[in-house]
């Protein structure tokens, strides 16, 4: 439960075996890479002066960049329209990573499967597109069918022009009301789903006057291409024996496709596993440097892994690798690694919305997992509603991209289900369970004050990491005299026990003490820089100007005061929502009772309980966050940290 420690790495291999180490390294997940040529430019990039390393230094004259490869650029796009193919059937095979292969033979044997199968696929797109072609013609002709007329007779007038449409009910009532004013023949020629059948003859002089009436009147064409001939009904017995001879030459290419597509599925599996490591390693030369003899690597890895990467780079002969503590790294801002048990790790993403924390700050993920749970349990305490929680995380948590966010949702309804326990809250109801602590209805005040001293036991809590993380930092100004620093934290004490007097109606320091206290650490946190720098035997004792300093210093300070009293009230809303819990289902009682049946009674509770669990859940989940994020965050951690991410193929 805590950060990683790391340490940079430094490699120098022979330039021909730079794809296999660094598939090695790859397959170990567990290196970030740097910019090479960056940490050479900056001589951080260093390893020992022998004579087995004397060319490997001169070459450092001559690095340049890798060329990006361009070579298979849409191979895993191919792979992607593939697995469209396959019905996403392909995945990765994860032995064919560790495989060794001719990338080159293996692109020109992928090339071969792909233009077989997409050649195949594309026929049978093809017959289908025919078929749904034939099947409108089909539509179109079975309007006309009782048409004795040859469709060539009618494509042959000197004089006239022809057209078949459609007419809904209404725009045929229109079409007779015009019939005076058409110079047209009309007749029907049938109905069908969309409307009546026309088939319309007029003069070819009347061609533009002709379309923009039946435009007007919604005239839906039915376009008969060139290629048809004969009567209507002769046409239809022409497309259905097409529409079977389509049909059956689909049913082969379909069969034909399955059996390539059984035959290929484990190889394009294995292709895709080459082609997304080709990828990372294209991806990973980016940050490289490299000479005609050989390459360099810089790269972050945690420093438990440091046996685990010599030994699988030990079979490469002349391979030199170098490991450096992060003391000897000055430049570079090392990346963070957070280590979490399972209990935690779902709480990482939470304090990654935040922000990473810095590789010299304590990881607040144990912390915000422990106080996180107590607050929601304590604001949503019900056994039963903890228990549709805990099942729906438990649910969502196998579904792919939704197991951290179910494993947080489950671990929230554990925690709402012990304080539903003490509560005695079983779906909504407090009189089928014994309460083992306390009836938050029946208790408004001790709920209220307990919300309140909870809050301030977690605010000393943060107070206390602040300071650490000040430690950390080595930084004396803020560790020592600033408002979430030593000085801040009892400046906060001295507060309490004077309104804690107010409160309570006696004496618990006296007032004059406490006063002069109070201005001795608002002076302490005004004068924190000049008394920083002085204990250090930094100059100037100040960085700007000193008249702006104490202005921005004084006003600062009526900051923290509010900041430190709405904080602490800040928590009374844990108490307000343990309170509201209840009201809340008890307003749907209400409701249920006055509906007066048994079955439209319970449809009420249900359904009370279903918006409770899916809104209230959801507003508490939301204020808990708000705590943690503006009344503890904010008084310990910064979040200004980049999250270490190694290199690794996505499977």
């Amino acid at each position: 439960m805590a950060i990683e420690k790391m340490s940079m790495m430094n490699i120098v291999g022979d330039i021909k075996t730079v794809d296999e180490v660094l598939k090695d390294l790859i397959l170990l997940e567990n290196i970030s890479l740097v910019n090479s040529l960056a940490q050479i430019e900056e001589d951080s990039f260093m390893f020992n002066v022998k004579d087995e390393n004397v060319e490997k230094i001169v070459d450092l004259n001559f690095i340049s960049s890798f060329s990006k490869d361009k070579e298979c650029e849409d191979c895993l796009k191919k792979v992607e329209e593939l697995n469209k193919i396959f019905k996403g059937e392909i995945y990765l095979d994860k032995n064919s990573l560790k495989e060794d292969y001719n990338f080159k033979d293996s692109i020109k044997s992928f090339q071969s499967i792909y233009e077989e199968i997409t050649s195949m696929y594309n026929k049978l797109l093809n017959l289908k597109d025919g078929l749904s072609k034939i099947d409108k013609f089909y539509s179109n002709f079975m309007y006309l069918k009782d048409t004795e007329v040859y469709i060539e007779d009618l494509r042959n007038l000197k004089y006239f022009n022809y057209v078949f449409g459609v007419l809904t009910k209404e725009d045929r009532l229109k079409l007779k009301k015009n019939y005076e004013n058409i110079l047209a023949v009309v007749f029907h020629t049938g109905s069908g789903d969309n409307g009546e059948v026309y088939l319309i003859i007029y003069p070819s002089s009347l061609e533009e006057e002709t379309t923009r009436i039946l435009k007007s009147l919604n005239f839906n064409r039915i376009d008969i291409p060139e290629e048809f001939s004969g009567t209507p009904d002769e046409i239809v017995r022409d497309l259905n024996k097409k529409k079977v001879e389509v049909k059956k030459k689909i049913e082969e290419v379909e069969s034909k496709l399955e059996d390539l597509k059984r035959k290929n599925i484990v190889k394009v599996q294995k292709f895709l596993g080459k082609f997304q490591m080709a990828e990372k390693i294209k991806e990973a030369k980016e940050y490289m440097a490299h000479s005609d003899h050989f390459f360099y690597l810089s790269a972050w890895t945690p420093i438990k892994d440091k046996n685990k990467i010599e030994e699988v780079l030990s079979k490469y002969e002349g391979l030199l690798t170098v490991f450096k503590s992060e003391e000897e790294i000055s430049k570079s801002k090392i990346p963070t690694k957070l280590r979490n048990n399972k209990i935690f790790k779902p709480f990482e993403t939470l304090v990654k919305m935040y922000g990473t924390p810095s590789y010299n700050e304590l990881d607040p993920t144990p912390f915000l997992s422990i106080t996180y749970m107590l607050l929601f349990g304590a604001m949503f305490g019900d056994l039963g509603q903890g228990l549709i929680l805990l099942l729906g995380g438990y649910v969502l948590s196998k579904k792919k991209g939704n197991k951290i966010f179910g494993s947080l949702i489950s671990r929230l309804g554990i925690s709402s289900m012990v304080f539903g326990t003490l509560y005695g809250a079983f779906f909504g109801f407090e009189d089928i369970i014994p309460a083992l602590l306390i009836r938050p209805f029946e208790n408004i005040d001790t709920v209220l004050k307990a919300a309140i001293v909870a809050g301030i036991f977690l605010i000393f809590i943060s107070y206390i990491y602040s300071i650490l993380n000040s430690i950390k930092r080595k930084d004396l100004k803020n560790g020592l005299f600033g408002k979430d620093g030593v000085v801040g934290f009892m400046f906060y004490i001295t507060l309490l026990l004077l309104l804690g007097e107010v409160v309570l109606k006696r004496t618990i320091i006296p007032k004059t003490v406490g006063v002069v206290l109070s201005i001795a650490f608002i002076a302490l946190m005004i004068l924190k820089e000049p008394l920083s720098n002085l204990i250090l035997g930094k100059k100037p004792l100040y960085t700007e100007d000193v008249s702006s300093y104490y202005i921005e210093s004084s006003f600062s300070i009526l900051e923290t005061l509010l900041s430190m009293l709405s904080g602490t009230v800040s928590f009374i809303r844990v108490g307000a929502f343990a309170l509201t819990h209840v009201g809340l289902f008890i307003a749907f009682q209400t409701i249920g009772k006055m509906i007066g049946t048994q079955i439209g009674n319970v449809i009420v509770l249900v359904l009370g309980n279903i918006i409770i669990i899916g809104l209230e859940g959801l507003i508490v989940f939301i204020q808990g966050l708000r705590l943690q994020y503006y009344e503890l965050f904010s008084r310990y951690y910064e979040g200004e940290g980049i999250e270490f991410k190694p290199i690794k193929i996505d499977r």
